[in-house]
């Protein structure tokens, strides 16, 4: 009985159903809770049935397996975690009725899906790769650790308590504090007299009433009017009286926001880093601080968001390449192993079977054959008894006919299609023959019809003739269906067809209607058209064989089925089926195919990772449930609360809301819900959601899209030769038409393989024609103006512009000039300069400002050098005819493009000097000279390889745009057919009544439409761009769920089967499109880097030489320590060894427990004893620093860096206490700025412990070797930034935030009024933080009396900020990513072979050693036997000689290559 329980029990085997069904049924149960009412008895049943099903397996399993042993029940983790869930379950029922609160206890109930992973083995596999992944993910999270813990205690030092400020009335009035509208959402937070912060109580805006600013003082106010004045005319502005800046009670976002202590600091540094609502608490900062405290947000951004996420990324990604090679290895040994054992039958044939798709058809064509031929067997056995005799009467003539039919087609009959592969064919004229015959055929069926008909007897049956007539058809429809031109028409036809669907717009004609139904009748006759005759000319299992083909099929059957229920007036639904035909495209594009080859590769696994993430997303919802269900309320004006519309109230809005925080949306309001309504612990679940769901999970989604880019990459090459074997249609269309032109040797084209060589070798040199098209250009220009050329020009070819001879002195002068090696230098400061001036611009400066001259005549200046620059280069060079002239270099044509803008620039300025006729062109051309920084990437090598790498990674890049362009439109489409004229809302005072447009018009009220919204197809790609950045997202979803119908006013959730709109669109396109972008980069990166590596690994190579050369000689020289005295040594002991190293670290650890336990408001003796805490820690300090300086001497100690280190740290501890004792003594005014410096610098303590953790420390020198790279880089981004910043400020530098045009992303803080802070918003936005509100600000539409805005805005402003975040957040930082997972491998590799080296080594020095001893008790043998002393002798040779022998035989390899008497010789001593 146990060993059948047993048997049963190994479920990777093969689990029995029941148990998932038991499995899936718990997750039914767990999804039916109601945390708002009581659980149905029923379910509580259903619960306790699925509990004692899974306690009895348990027991079964123990029975069976033993409780504990390696075998055991408990030796296996899936195991441990089914034990703990079901005495946790029984541990519930125990307490039951106890008064216990059992809530944390039910919690666990959610982790009771987990059980599924067990019983998936693919699922099994993907998570038992993260667990591989865990020991290097462990090193990821103590250096993130490591960074929360230094930039926290740092922001508890600089600002706890300082998030509370207000402005509160003075003493004598005693009411609250000051609230912008109101309430506490945004608070006014304001700036103490002795911080410098940009917040001061004067800065606190007038009062208003009903639109009217207040102006009189209370005083000047009637004594009859009292405080509640609420009149226009006369009202009292109370503002002005909030003067008194003070520490209040509560912190922004309910509490949840501040630095009063390192939990709190932690949970902002955590927002911080997952980039959403980050600038909410920097300009909270700001307002009470500093303006410079941008400084520690944007460090703490690029340390943890840029570099440590995505070490999270890059771990997981080169450990799941690992772990799939090593897999993909057993594979293959297994699939070999088992080959070998396989008998040689055909089955086992060395053919490579095709796809899993193709052999099902095959399969299945096979089955219809079998089918076929019964069926006819037994239709011509009842025949044959039918007509016996007929049979007989006529049996003379057949023989002769058929002899005739195979005469008469040259050896092939007609009842097969008579073209059969062209590779087949010896020589052109048997083609021909072919050719004649079937034409012949064709012209002589009506005839042959005919006389068949009249004459039964000469002619041959109706069968046989239908057979021959329809292999002509075939061959013919096979020819057409075949060539290039029918496949372009169809392409055409798919793109007609794609560009009237995406026409359709809000409000259109009713004739455009009519038009575009018709075109979808013809267009859906024509993909019918095209189905019918493919089905003809390959037959159905031909034609259903290509994926392809059975795609199309779909999507014509759905078209007819379509037409025809509009007809009945239904099916609206199908319409949006015929979007799909966009996809067709991908078909005829072969570079796209590649990134859907990738895609469909990947498919297996990514289905497993969404199943986990269902899985995963699932657990998180119940436990929101169970922890937050019913508790996220707003409280409304009548009293009765209205539950908030992220919430945890019930399964579905659960999952979305989980969803939501997954995508980094608005997650922090969902956060701050939480902390307010239960308690600050409630963070926990969020950084635990974030951290798996959105650092570990979606990051192996990544992994796995890179893993397939990587292996499609290498295997790229053996597929081209696979692809060769194979002619598609269109290569043998090119080949008739070769065949017809007679241009090709025919006899070349016998050998098959011959054949796919120079088919492949045309279509390359196709391929590399249109690859250097733009290139050969110019010269294809040159060679027809060649004739042409006078002959003068020809003779002096060489010259200069036909100007300055070769050895024209100018002109030799001009070459030493660019020639020197200051020249770019020079340039390059003459750049910089520049750039200076192009940033000091602003729109706003006045016309005859000093200002304003300066900028104009420095802009002049610069002009005039860098003419003169080019002047010089050309004069040198030459311009355009000739070797190495100043045109041949794309860095020179940028840069002579620029300078001839900017003298167009200056020509335009001096013209419209007099007038304003030509401002537009002017303001363009200003526009354009903010790209002059562009001339700096030639100047900087570095800059220069990346931006060539980037470069080369545009093309593949540029298919998975065409990818993402081919769904955009497909779900725009969609868009546009589901929420065309649905987004629009009233906007006014009291719109609960409102219905509809007329009823909102009629009230006076506004009838809006949303910024971004469905009403044609360019406004849904802007909408599904925002959506795909995932960047306020939700509040589109939410639009359109509210949408009813066209000129209704929206309802809240009115269709929540629009969520499946957005959530598939996020899932496909951003997270599963997009992330594609890393895989590209990633794998276009290193292959550009190829060459640079190899020298590289050089270098490295050198390096590890030099450091083995330098170990082995220090092994070999007497240690410096040898001389010491006795004390000295002991320290020097003490010094090196692990137990100081240990106890160091023991202390800074407790040290940094001390550190943090600082906080807000803290008692008098806590701040006592942490003073005196610090006063030991520094101690300690000292001693270690004086002893070691003791120990190794001053130059021995300064060689190292963490000696300089643990010096530096000592000194500033000193200088810090001091300044404290004097502060506190007040002998000296001491700024408490410099004090509270010097306490956040003790946090350099912490760096000591790197010095120890070894794994945190690899990460780091991988992090340091891509410095360089990462380094060229961020001069990229600086170069970015800086252009699109100073062309923000040309753009949107006058925008302003009014009553009128309220900003919902611009703000005091994120403005373009000047170019720092143009830079700091850029920054935001390429955060991806409301970087979508900063874009509706900008898209203001003018009105009559605004004077600085600029009608052109809302075309420039989506190009502007699209190009950026693409450039921003989808290529540099994928760059980054690519940069450190190529040297983490590195650094991997090298570790490697240093541990090898190191083993190596001390098995040497052990080697060394033993020879040494060996040596010298050699040594001493032959003094004793040579000096006669008895003593020593007599013991010496009381050494048995198996003991002396053993050394010796221990050491023979190194002996063995002594001289062999020699050797004996000294055994024999």
């Amino acid at each position: 009985m146990a060993g059948r329980l047993k048997s049963t029990s190994q479920f990777p085997q093969g689990p029995p159903g029941f148990f998932i069904l038991a499995i899936l049924l718990n997750c039914v149960t767990l999804g039916m809770f109601q945390p708002c009412d009581h659980t149905p008895f029923l379910l509580q049943a259903l619960d306790d049935g699925i509990f004692v099903f899974f306690a009895g397996e348990m027991v079964m399993k123990m029975v069976a397996l033993g409780v504990i042993g390696h075998n055991g029940y408990l030796g296996d983790t899936w195991n441990r975690l089914d034990f703990f869930i079901v005495i946790v379950g029984m541990l519930e029922y125990s307490l039951d009725g106890h008064n216990v609160s059992l809530s944390a206890i039910r919690t666990v109930r959610v982790l009771r899906p987990l059980r599924a992973i067990n019983r998936v083995p693919s699922m099994r596999i993907l998570v038992t790769l993260l667990l591989d992944t865990l020991p290097m993910l462990g090193n990821v999270l103590a250096l993130c650790f490591f960074v929360f813990f230094i930039f926290g205690i740092v922001g508890v030092q600089l600002w706890a308590g300082l998030l509370r400020n207000r402005c509160f009335m003075g003493e004598d009035v005693k009411t609250g504090y000051y609230q912008p509208d109101g309430t506490d959402d945004h608070p006014f937070i304001c700036s103490m007299e002795r911080e410098n912060g940009m917040l001061r109580c004067t800065d606190v805006p007038r009062r208003r009433v009903s639109g009217t600013s207040c102006f009189l003082d209370a005083e000047e106010a009637g004594p009859e009017m009292g405080l509640k004045v609420d009149e226009a005319a006369s009202c009292v502005n109370w503002y002005r009286y909030y003067n008194e800046c003070r520490a209040g009670e509560v912190n922004p976002h309910k509490g949840a926001i501040n630095f009063d202590n390192i939990g709190y600091a932690w949970i902002a540094i955590f927002q911080v880093i997952t980039l959403e609502g980050w600038v909410d608490i920097m300009y909270y900062v700001m307002d009470a601080h500093s303006f410079y405290n941008f400084i520690y947000f944007i460090f703490l951004i690029i340390v943890g968001s840029f570099f440590m996420i995505n070490l999270c990324l890059v771990v997981i990604a080169t450990q799941f390449s690992e772990t799939k090679q090593r897999e993909h290895a057993l594979m293959k040994s297994e699939q070999r192993a088992r080959q070998l054992h396989q008998s040689a039958s055909t089955l086992a044939s060395d053919s490579q079977p095709g796809s899993c798709y193709e052999e099902i058809i095959r399969y299945v064509a096979h089955l219809g054959r079998k089918a076929w031929r019964r069926m006819s067997r037994c239709f011509s056995q009842t025949r044959t008894n039918f007509h016996c005799a007929c049979m007989c009467q006529h049996h003379h003539h057949h023989p002769q006919h058929h002899h005739g039919v195979r005469n008469g087609d040259g050896g092939s009959g007609f009842n097969y299609p008579f073209i059969s592969p062209l590779l087949s064919l010896p020589d052109a004229t048997a083609l021909d023959h072919k050719r004649l015959v079937a034409k012949e055929a064709v012209d002589r069926l009506p005839q042959l019809a005919a006389a068949e008909h009249g004459e039964r007897e000469v002619s041959e049956p109706t069968k046989a003739l239908c057979k021959r007539y329809w292999a002509v058809l075939q061959t013919k429809l096979e020819l057409i269906v075949g060539s290039r031109y029918f496949s372009r028409g169809i392409m055409i036809a798919i793109l007609i067809n794609t560009l009237s669907m995406g026409i359709e717009y809000h409000e259109q004609p009713k004739e455009l209607t009519d038009i575009l139904e018709i075109s979808n009748m013809v267009f859906t006759s024509l993909f019918s058209l095209e189905m019918v005759l493919k089905l003809m000319a390959l037959g159905l299992f031909g034609y259903i064989k290509n994926p392809y083909n059975g795609f199309d099929s779909i999507i014509v059957i759905i078209s007819v089925w379509e037409l025809s229920g509009d007809a009945e007036g239904g099916l609206s639904v199908l319409r949006t089926f015929r979007l799909l035909r966009v996809l067709k495209l991908v078909r005829f594009l072969p570079a796209l195919r590649r990134q859907l080859v990738v895609l469909m590769k990947t498919m297996d696994n990514v289905a497993t990772f969404c199943m986990l993430l269902m899985l995963f997303i699932f657990i998180f919802s119940i436990l929101g449930m169970h922890l937050f269900g019913c508790k996220f309320g707003l409280l409304q004006d009548s009293g009765d609360t209205f539950p908030d519309r992220k919430n945890f109230d019930s399964l579905l809005w659960a999952t979305v809301t989980v969803f939501q925080i997954l995508t980094q949306e608005d997650w922090n309001g969902v956060l701050y819900n939480g902390m307010a309504s239960t308690t600050p612990l409630a963070a926990l679940y969020f950084v635990a959601l974030m951290t798996f769901g959105n650092y570990v999970l979606f990051n192996l989604l990544v992994a796995i899209l890179v893993e397939g880019f990587q292996a499609e990459g290498d295997a790229n090459r053996s597929e081209t030769d696979e692809e060769g074997q194979s002619l598609s249609f269109e290569d043998e269309e090119k080949l008739r038409e070769l065949y017809a032109a007679g241009n090709v040797n025919v006899h070349s084209f016998t050998r098959s393989h011959t054949l796919r060589a120079q088919l492949r070798q045309m279509n390359h040199a196709v391929r590399m024609c249109s690859f250097f098209f733009f290139q050969s250009l110019c010269k294809k220009v040159k060679k027809i103006l060649e004739p042409y050329e006078p002959q003068w020009c020809l003779e002096h070819e060489e010259w200069s512009l036909y100007v300055f001879a070769p050895h024209n002195r100018l002109r030799l002068w001009c070459q030493r000039v660019i020639g020197h090696k200051m020249f770019d230098h020079v340039i390059l400061l003459f750049i910089f300069l520049n750039c200076i001036t192009i940033a000091l611009e602003r729109p706003d400066i006045p016309s005859n400002s000093m200002e304003r001259v300066f900028l104009s005549l420095s802009n002049y200046i610069f002009t005039v050098i860098f003419v003169g620059e080019m002047m010089i280069k050309v004069v040198a060079m030459g311009l355009y005819f000739g070797n190495g002239v100043y045109l041949q270099s794309s860095w020179n044509v940028l840069d002579g493009v620029l300078v001839f803008v900017s003298m167009v620039d200056i020509l335009v300025s001096i013209a419209s000097a007099g007038g304003n006729r030509i401002l537009g062109i002017l303001r363009v051309l200003r526009l354009l000279r903010t790209l002059r920084p562009l001339r700096v990437i030639s100047r900087a090598p570095g800059l220069k390889l990346v931006v060539e790498t980037l470069i080369t990674s545009l093309r593949p890049i540029g298919n998975i745009v065409l990818i993402c362009c081919a769904f955009f439109i497909v779900f725009g489409i969609l868009g546009v057919q589901l929420f065309k004229g649905k987004f629009f809302y009233c906007d006014g005072l009291d719109v609960s009544k409102i219905m509809n447009k007329t009823q909102c018009l009629g009230a006076g009220y506004r009838w809006v439409r949303r910024k971004y919204n469905f009403d044609n197809l360019g406004q849904a790609l802007m909408s599904l761009f925002v959506l795909s950045c995932k960047d306020g997202w939700v509040s589109i979803m939410y639009d359109g769920l509210d949408a009813v119908a066209v000129d209704r006013q929206p309802i809240r959730n009115n269709n929540p089967w629009m969520l499946l709109f957005f959530i598939s669109f996020l899932l496909i396109v951003s997270f599963f499109v997009l992330n594609m972008f890393v895989g590209v980069v990633v794998e276009n990166f290193h292959k550009c880097r190829q060459q640079q590596e190899e020298e590289e690994a050089r270098m490295r190579e050198e390096k590890r030489q030099k450091r083995t050369e330098k170990r082995r000689r220090r092994a070999q020289e007497k240690p410096y320590y040898a001389d010491y005295s006795p004390l000295r040594r002991s320290i020097h002991t003490v010094c090196t060894s692990h137990y100081l190293d240990l106890f160091i670290t023991i202390i800074i650890f407790t040290n940094l427990l001390t550190m943090s336990m600082e906080h807000y408001n803290q008692p008098r003796y806590f701040e006592e004893i942490l003073k005196y805490c610090n006063y030991v820690f520094t101690v300690v300090f000292v001693i270690e620093a004086i002893l070691k300086l003791i120990a190794f001497g001053l130059r021995r100690f300064f060689k190292e860096r963490w000696n300089q280190l643990d010096l530096a740290i000592v000194l500033l501890s000193i200088m810090g206490i001091a300044l404290e004792e004097i502060d506190l003594n007040a002998s000296l005014p001491i700024n408490p700025t410099i004090i509270r410096i010097m306490r956040v610098l003790r946090i350099t303590r912490v760096l000591k412990l790197l010095k120890m953790a070894t794994g945190m420390r690899a990460l780091l020198d991988t992090v340091m070797q891509a410095l360089p790279q990462v380094g060229n880089l961020g001069l990229l981004f600086m170069l970015l930034f800086f252009i699109y910043a100073a062309l923000g400020v040309e753009l949107f530098g006058k925008l302003e935030c009014s009553d009128e045009n309220p900003c919902e992303g611009l703000s005091r803080h994120a403005t373009f009024d000047n170019f720092g802070m143009a830079f700091l918003t850029l920054f935001r936005v390429s955060t991806g933080d409301n970087w979508n509100g900063i874009m509706k600000d900008t898209l203001r539409e003018c009105r009559p009396q605004e004077r600085h805005c600029l009608t052109y805005l809302p075309l420039i402003s989506p190009i502007y900020f699209v190009t950026f975040v693409l450039t921003a957040q989808f290529v540099l930082v994928n760059v980054v990513v690519a940069v450190l997972m190529k040297h983490l491998e590195e650094s991997n590799k090298e570790a490697l072979l240093d541990e090898l080296e190191e083993k190596k080594e001390r098995e040497e020095m052990r080697e060394r050693e033993e020879m040494r001893k060996w040596e010298e008790t050699n040594r001493r043998l032959s003094t004793a036997s040579l000096g006669g002393d008895p003593a020593p002798n007599h013991r010496t040779h009381a050494v048995s000689p198996q003991r002396q022998l053993r050394p010796a035989t221990q050491m023979l390899p190194l002996s063995s290559r002594l001289p062999r008497g020699v050797f004996r010789l000294q055994l024999l001593r």
